[in-house]
């Protein structure tokens, strides 16, 4: 079954997925977040056939989320500045999971911050005057980039819920 492609759409979410929808491409940016920049130690860490990986990495490539650079003898792939940004998406996943499909010894992994060891607390939002913001808070208008159907999709939202 051929993929769908999300690439002409007027939603940045449904055009996102179309790199990160796919679950070995989340994990392979997190490996490249936690420091892992080798085939054959992505394959390792991973579990994952030779020929899936390297049809990830090529997309990933393609997309400009992770570089390529030559070493002596080998190749590191290397996130780059958007590769990085995806650690916002990567860690709130993670804190997702450790909240709701809980290990039973608890989280396998623990965010904290490198100088302190302090675990991270939950993702959050804040708008651009630092007030935190609760999913009730947050709503939706039309940015400069909606198109026509767009626009009355968000007006239909504000009609029937309000927002």
């Amino acid at each position: 079954m051929e993929r769908v492609s999300f690439e002409g759409r007027n939603c940045s979410l449904a055009r996102s997925l179309d790199v990160l929808g796919d679950w070995w491409n989340v994990l392979i940016i997190r490996e490249a977040l936690w420091g892992t920049s080798k085939f054959d130690d992505f394959q390792r860490n991973l579990g994952m056939s030779k020929s899936i990986l390297s049809k990830r990495l090529k997309l990933l490539l393609e997309h400009q989320v992770l570089e390529k650079q030559n070493r002596g003898g080998g190749v590191d792939y290397h996130l780059t500045e958007k590769g990085q940004e995806v650690n916002t998406i990567i860690m709130s996943m993670l804190q997702w999971g450790d909240r709701w499909y809980p290990h039973a010894e608890g989280p396998p992994v623990l965010l904290v911050n490198k100088k302190t060891g302090s675990p991270l607390t939950r993702a959050r939002f804040y708008d651009q005057d630092g007030n935190e913001m609760s999913l009730a808070d947050i709503g939706i208008c039309d940015g400069p980039g909606a198109n026509p159907e767009t626009r009355e999709r968000i007006r239909r939202i504000h009609r029937d819920k309000a927002l």
